[in-house]
């Protein structure tokens, strides 16, 4: 018989009628270990619990709502697994994860079961405590396929394996790999791709057929609300153009690919290697969209990475400026270049590329003058051509520098996009709302015709911008017959 292994990722779980927290993705981190297990000859499997019901949505709680399917669908789906990981990435998904592996385990008892993500690594003895028998620290790919290689050979015993927890071994420990390309490809065919496509959207204003790949890990920065430097390494680690082309081309010929998502924490932290990116997308001919959904870095980014980018088709990026105030920015220890930052909108814009800038509100003792110059540049990159901004109110991360700051919530569920916890969450959803409101209304005299294209698209559910997504879920979620 066979060692069969299934990687579970979870429903999508959000705040009931938050829209900041059920945005559609793929799951990425369980693709790449699935394609990078099947490379070394696992016999592996996904279990999509967003993807296999995307549409469909139901109740947990009274304040948690879900996409996808249920605790016992998911159970239900399992056969003779010997080891099933669950992917937990996020605070949202703590409670979901700890109950679905309890299920597992009265199924099967005999089963291992081991959890991995970043919300897992940080608070990694909770899962032990639960019904996991293991916990990937920070990269699963090679702690995963030794405790594998454990289980069906015998080979390396589990205390061993370096990034790889127990209740015996607690010590977390990372073990990076320097050369990304080691890794494969992700394993699209083992989603439900056309659950996906037929969606219509994702973490991007997707137009057709999309796949989403990382091409970097770590980051030299150290914000104090992230734990990415902490999770991955402060070494900004990537794979060769070529590696990533390669697989942007697989996808094209093998799925019909037309958007690609390149879902970096911190993308081309060299220029070399993102304008050898584009020279590879050029030489092949590759007819795709790109879009850089998860914040580019200012520091990292210049007109000539852009221009490039541009012309092998870049349409949508992600800047994160998060504050207009320099005092909270030096809280975050967060660098920004106001001047480039400008620059960089306006050549954006200029060469027709969408831009959205976010913004954080309500870091630590942020006050009122603070948010005034938030305002302020929020409205003055409007004018300068940023087409969508959006803004967050601050919720501390569990392993962030600052997280210990905020106090005040219950459950891990509680760290979400709309804090409600927070004795100051009515003063800055006022401000917020306030801030949207002050943006539309500059929008409209500065731009107005984006305006009217933005509503065009919601109406027909094609899109070019994240907030044109957002509006047009909010209206699926309570106007059924639009899905």
């Amino acid at each position: 018989m066979s060692f069969k292994v299934s990687l579970i990722n979870l429903p999508i779980i959000h705040l009931t009628g938050d829209p900041f927290g059920n945005i559609p993705f793929m799951p990425t981190s369980v693709t790449s270990l699935a394609g990078y297990l099947r490379q070394e000859g696992v016999d592996v499997s996904i279990i999509d619990g967003f993807g296999s019901a995307p549409k469909r949505m139901y109740k947990i709680d009274d304040k948690l709502s879900a996409f996808g399917l249920t605790e016992d669908e998911i159970v239900e789906q399992l056969s003779d697994e010997k080891l099933i990981g669950i992917s937990v990435h996020a605070a949202m998904s703590h409670s979901f994860a700890l109950r679905l592996a309890k299920k597992i385990k009265v199924r099967n008892p005999n089963v291992i079961l081991i959890a991995g993500g970043h919300h897992v690594s940080i608070v990694y003895k909770e899962f032990l405590e639960g019904d996991f028998d293991y916990v990937c620290y920070s990269e699963g790919e090679r702690p995963l396929l030794a405790l594998v290689e454990y289980l069906r050979d015998k080979k390396s015993h589990p205390s061993e394996i370096i990034g790889l927890l127990s209740n015996s071994h607690t010590k977390p420990v990372a073990d990076f790999e320097e050369n990304l390309d080691k890794f494969g490809f992700a394993a699209l065919d083992l989603l439900a791709l056309e659950n996906y496509w037929k969606l219509g959207m994702s973490h991007a204003p997707v137009q057709g057929k999309y796949m989403v790949i990382t091409t970097s890990r770590g980051c030299p920065y150290k914000c104090r609300f992230c734990t990415t430097p902490l999770l991955q390494g402060r070494k900004w680690r990537t794979r060769s153009p070529k590696h990533i082309v390669d697989e942007i081309e697989q996808g094209v010929q093998k799925y019909g690919i037309e958007d690609v998502l390149i879902q970096d924490e911190i993308f081309a932290a060299k220029k070399e290697v993102a304008l050898e990116m584009a020279k590879e997308i050029q030489k092949r001919r590759l007819k795709i969209r790109l879009y850089l959904p998860s914040g580019t870095k200012i520091e990292t980014i210049d007109e000539e990475t852009l221009s490039e980018l541009r012309k092998v088709g870049l349409q949508h990026i992600c800047l994160a400026p998060e504050s207009g105030s320099e005092r909270i920015l030096k809280k975050m220890s967060k660098p920004m270049d106001f001047e480039k930052l400008e620059k960089i909108v306006v050549f954006a814009w200029k060469i027709g590329i969408k831009i959205m800038a976010n913004f954080v509100v309500g870091f630590e003792d942020e006050n009122d003058d603070d948010r005034r110059l938030t305002r302020e540049l929020v409205l003055r990159l409007t004018k300068l051509g940023v087409h969508e901004v959006s803004l967050f109110i601050w919720t501390p991360l569990p392993g962030a520098d600052s997280f210990e700051k905020e106090t005040g919530w219950e459950r891990y569920e509680d760290l979400n996009w709309s804090p409600r916890w927070r004795s100051n969450y009515a003063e800055l959803n006022r401000f917020r709302k306030r801030l949207y409101v002050q943006w539309l209304f500059t929008k409209l005299l500065y731009h107005p015709i984006d305006l009217v294209c933005s509503a065009w698209n919601v109406l027909i559910g094609r899109y070019e911008l994240k907030s044109e997504m957002a509006l047009r879920r909010v209206l699926n979620t309570y106007l059924p017959f639009l899905r």
